[in-house]
Parts: structure tokens; sequence; C-alpha cells
């Protein structure tokens, strides 16, 4: 029930996450203008090179966690957890002298005025103090996702959301305007660590984050695995936050912004598919650590069926409604961000496709073929990005990251997670991809006449539609695309929570 919880939580605050970026952002470009947006998603790429000095240690710290919890061995995760503390407090150090060197030459990288430089340099100490700092404070994160209380992390998360939202509102309509923006994100991202120290040591059994613990050799240990999560995370680093500044070198500040919304929209996309796989990722160490193969087999063909449940109907509605949505949420001006979109999401569904491969080979000893494969990718995207640019402008940037994700992400990543687990490619496409295909006919046949029927000239209308749409997705899939014991077990739990409700209800 916990990993349910774990999992219902993690949409609950990306959805909420959704909103408040949906909402903000044309607030945002209407207060600062499209070339101050170009140059805060210009600012924000720049201080995602910081989050590459974690080396992965993020990734191993829960795999660790998860693993010693599963095996009851206190004293070794605090061994792990101490060490940690001394490499993140190394690593937050360096992370300043980044900042600093940065923070004097990369404006003149850039074709900046005056002002932009300045509010580009003071954005970035910001910022990057905040990432300095909650490196060593991240470990209470990971504390607690290991331990399987997500849902914990994701409540906190939930309410710093709307906190910067918040904000942000306040600076801006006091005029602080991109530095409002920059002191709202800094002290949000460091509340959002700091709300979940008392809760790990509350909810942790015997946990000491003592000096004393630390252990040299343990420094080795976590390195040997957390170096190849660092190789993962520089590809995703690069595929997601990368291309505002190769369109810099190419293009005007005014197509990094059109570019900027289209990425954001995939880019939410991609993140909240990945909530399900995330939230799945400790239960595949738990089990590794338990020595239970069939519950990983699971996770890969059942947790990947209904990902696709998820994934499928929410990217191909927002691909139909492309257009309309960019042109009621962002104005004629970002016009050009709807084909791009479009482009993109057809590469987030091939991401998708792999994630809880990727993560299976992860947290069972192929991480190094997740890395480089991941790297891979991210290498064809950045030269294709370059390559493209040049001949199709913000349309080849985006071809590019459709190419890699197909390419090198899904015709690599998953046929060797089947392989390790003693699947084949022809029953992985079957169990976990193709059930989703027959619910999708009646969705957009239904989203198709809905429009032609009540054109999408408005929020209400596309919501109202794609909400009709998805349902008769869901419904058609809890036919055809799950087990008749999981229907079963749906129908129970639906018929206990109704006979509760009744009672309920009798008692009152």
């Amino acid at each position: 029930m916990r990993w349910v919880i774990n999992i219902a939580t993690n949409y609950l605050r990306f959805l909420v996450g959704m909103l408040v970026v949906f909402f903000l952002t044309p607030y945002i470009v209407s207060r600062i203008g499209v070339d101050l947006f170009g140059l805060w998603s210009l600012i924000f790429s720049v201080v995602g090179i910081f989050g590459l000095l974690d080396l992965g240690f993020a990734t191993a710290a829960v795999k660790y966690v998860a693993e010693l919890t599963a095996k009851k061995d206190h004293a070794a995760r605090n061994q792990i957890l101490a060490t940690l503390v001394v490499v993140y407090s190394a690593l937050g150090l360096v992370c300043l002298l980044l900042v600093a060197a940065l923070a004097g030459t990369a404006p003149s990288w850039f074709d900046l005025t005056q002002d932009q430089r300045e509010a580009f340099t003071i954005a970035l100490w910001l910022l990057g103090t905040a990432v300095a700092l909650g490196f060593p404070l991240s470990l209470f994160k990971a504390i607690l996702v290991g331990s399987g209380r997500m849902s914990l992390v994701n409540l906190v998360e939930l309410g710093t959301t709307l906190g910067n939202a918040a904000l942000i509102v306040t600076l801006l309509e006091a005029g602080h305007g991109l530095l409002g923006l920059a002191v709202s994100t800094a002290a949000t991202m460091l509340l959002a660590t700091l709300l979940l120290i008392p809760f790990a040591y509350r909810l942790t059994p015997d946990l000491s984050l003592s000096p004393a613990n630390f252990e040299r050799r343990r420094v080795r240990e976590l390195g040997n695995y957390s170096f190849y999560f660092f190789i993962a995370n520089v590809a995703v680093l690069i595929i997601l936050r990368i291309d505002p500044v190769v369109i810099k070198a190419f293009l005007p500040l005014s197509a990094v912004a059109i570019y900027a919304v289209a990425a954001k929209v995939a880019e939410y996309t991609y993140l909240l598919n990945k909530q399900f796989s995330n939230a799945l990722m400790p239960l595949v160490s738990q089990s590794k650590g338990a020595d239970d193969p069939d519950t990983v087999r699971r996770v890969l063909i059942d947790g990947t069926r209904f990902l696709m449940a998820i994934a499928v109907p929410f990217i191909t509605l927002l691909f139909f409604y492309a257009e309309d949505i960019i042109q009621l949420w962002m104005g004629e001006e970002f016009a050009g961000s709807a084909s791009l979109l479009q482009i993109l999401l057809v590469a987030v569904l091939f991401t998708s496709i792999q994630l809880n491969a990727a993560n299976v080979l992860g947290m069972t000893g192929h991480h190094r073929f997740v890395a480089f494969s991941m790297g891979a990718s991210a290498l064809v995207n950045l030269i294709l990005s370059i390559l493209l640019i040049q001949q199709w402008g913000l349309t080849g940037v985006a071809l590019a990251t459709l190419v890699a994700a197909f390419a090198v992400e899904t015709l690599l990543i998953v046929p060797r997670a089947c392989a390790e687990n003693g699947l084949s490619l022809a029953r992985f496409v079957s169990g976990a991809l193709l059930p989703a295909v027959p619910a999708l006919i009646p969705a957009l046949g239904s989203a198709y006449l809905l429009d032609q029927l009540w054109p999408s000239d408005s929020f209400l209308r596309i919501f109202g539609q794609g909400a009709a749409s998805a349902l008769i997705f869901f419904a058609a899939f809890f036919w055809t695309g799950t087990k008749p014991e999981e229907r079963r077990l749906l129908q129970v739990g639906l018929g206990r929570l109704r006979r509760a409700r009744t009672g309920e209800t009798a008692a009152d």
C-alpha cells in the first residue's frame, strides 16, 4: 500500500507543479518580457551544470539506503550516510568555487547588454549558492525516499512549490523582476530540504550522521557506483538543459524563449511519467537486496504497462491539442512553439518506454550500461542539434532530441533490460506496450468528434474534451489492458471503499 501512496503523492505533487508553471509562465513573461524570460531560461540552463557535481551520489544514496533498510543493517547504512556528508560538504565547496569562476566569465559568452550581464551574475550567485548548500542537505531526502517515505517528501515539496509561486508573484508585483525570480527560487530550494531534517531523524531507526561513522573505504565503494550515475545525470542534463545554450549560440534570445516554452511542457510531460518509475525505484533496490527477481520482472513488465496507461493518453491528447494550448496559453507571439512541442512529445513517448527498464538495470548492477547508453543519447542529441539548427532552425533542435531518444535510449536500454531479466523483447512489447493501443483508438476518436462539435477555443473546452477522452481511454484500458486478477482486485477495493462510505453515512 505504501508504494501506491508514494505513486499517488508523486503525481499529486507533480500535477500541482505543472499547474503552477502553467499559470506562472505567462504571468512572468507579462512582467519581465520575452527577452528576459529567455535570459531566465538561459540562467537556469547554466545553473543546471552545478547539479552535475552531485556525481551520481544521490542515486547511490537511495540505492544503499533501500537495500540496507531491507536487510535491517543500520550500522552499514549510517556509515554510508556519514561518508556522504563529508563527500557532499566537499562538493558544496567545489560548487561555490565554480560559481565564482562562472560569474566572472559566463556573461561574456553571450551577447548580453550590461544590465542583462549584471542580472545574470547576481542570479547565478543566488541559485549556485543554494545548490552548493543543498548538496549535504539532500541526504535527508535520500534517507526518506530510500526507506519508502517518498509520500512525505512529496507533500513537503508540494508545499514549497506553492510557497515559491506565492513569493514569485509577491516579488514581481513589487517590481523586483528577474532577480525576484532568483531570490524566490533559491530560498524555496533550501527550505524544501531543511524541512525534511526532523522527519528523517524521527522516522528512520537508529539514524546517525556522526563523523565517527565515516569510513574511507566507503568513499571508493560509493564512487565506483555513483560514477556511472554521474554519466547518466550528465546525459539527462544535456538532454533537458543544453538546448537553450545551443540555440543562443546561433539565434537571438527571442528564439530561446519560443523553444523554452515547448521544451518546458515536454520536460514536465517527461517528468510526469518519471514520477511512476521513480516511486518504484526503491522497490527494485529492496527486491534486489531481498533476492526477489520475480518482483523485479513485474516492475519491468507490469510497471511499464501501467506507466504506458498514464503516458500514452496524456502525450497523445497533448499532441492533439498542442496548437490550441500554446495559442491560448502564451499568445500569437509563441505560435511557433506548437510544432516544436509536438516533435518533443514524440521524443518523450520513446523516452518513457525505457524509464522502468533503465531503473531496473541501474538498481540491479547494470548501471554502467545505463550510463553509457544515456551518454550516447546526449552526445547524439548535442551533435545533431548543432548540425540541424543551421539548416532547420528550432525544428532541427527538436528533431535531434527525437532521433536520440528513439535510436539510442529505446533501442538499447529496453532490449538489455529484457535480456538481463530472462524476458524476450516480444514479451515486453506484447505485455507492456501493446495493451495501451486498443484503448487509444476510442479515446482519439472521441477527442476528434468533440473538437468538431465544439471547437477547442478555450481552456475549459480543452480540459473538458481531454478529460472525457481520457476517461474513455481508462475505461477501455480497464477491460483491454489489465489482467482478470487486477480487475478483481480493483473491484474488491472499490467495493470496500463504497461499503465504508455507506457505513459512515448510515452512522451519521
